[in-house]
């Protein structure tokens, strides 16, 4: 008999008419806030500066505005921050996230129960 237990996965994502926000972003401008930059967030994540980049300019086109100030380079370096819309943007999907994934829970317990799952099994003998 199969033992191991059932779960379940969630990807939010929001759009308007394309994707505007997602586990990808969130992940992306969490780093950058980490990091103080768009590069470093990149790597930490194993991802190309080029796409890190694109990612960023598409939900920035999305949403009509900003989502980190950015200085360019020079002797000091440059650096990126999250703009005030961004962090909130980033609190509201996560809240979102945690709700919903609390409301799943719920479900997933009322429709896919141990017992439940069981007494399947068990018809099929």
């Amino acid at each position: 008999m199969d033992n191991r237990e059932l779960h379940y996965g969630m990807s939010l994502k929001l759009y308007f008419d394309g994707k505007a926000f997602g586990p990808g972003i969130a992940r992306l401008l969490r780093e950058i806030e980490k990091t103080g930059s768009l590069q470093k967030a990149a790597q930490s994540m194993n991802m190309a500066y080029s796409k890190a980049w694109k990612i960023l300019r598409e939900s920035e086109k999305a949403w009509g505005f900003p989502l980190t100030d950015r200085e360019t380079g020079g002797k000091d370096g440059g650096g990126s921050t999250l703009t005030q819309e961004a962090v909130k943007l980033v609190a509201a999907y996560d809240s979102f996230q945690s709700e919903a994934r609390g409301a799943l829970d719920c479900l997933f317990q009322k429709y896919f129960a141990p017992e439940w799952i069981e007494e399947l099994r068990r018809s099929k003998e």
